[in-house]
């Protein structure tokens, strides 16, 4: 989290805005897997990106999760790890998204000689 949060009201908050973004990315993450799948030639490169996708998409879906649990239990006193795995959970799959667009500018800009 950005700040340590002591109410409860305000970590659902920002759970709940967590979760509607983690939503979104792994629809993102899922539907530039197809894009890069329509190229007929796929390259290593490609193959690559697909992959780091692919990863980031089942890391975002396993926020999903993990929030879904997490606003269940904001009465529990482990919610401040529920909560700071959710984090790292997150970054990590933005990490990889950001990852694979490097790698597919890489491939599509970079590696196709344009």
């Amino acid at each position: 989290m950005l700040k340590n949060v002591n109410n409860p009201g305000h970590l659902r908050e920002l759970l709940l805005a967590i979760l509607s973004t983690s939503g979104t990315m792994a629809g993102l993450s899922m539907a530039l897997v197809g894009i890069i799948n329509l190229r007929a030639a796929n390259t290593r490169t490609e193959t690559v990106a697909d992959d780091l996708f692919l990863f980031s998409s089942v890391g975002f879906l396993v926020v999903c999760y993990l929030v879904f649990f997490a606003l269940r239990r904001l009465d529990s006193p482990h919610i401040r790890y529920w909560a700071a795995a959710i984090d790292v959970m997150f970054l990590v799959s933005l990490t990889l998204l950001v990852v694979s667009g490097f790698v597919v500018l890489y491939a599509f800009g970079l590696g196709s000689g344009t």
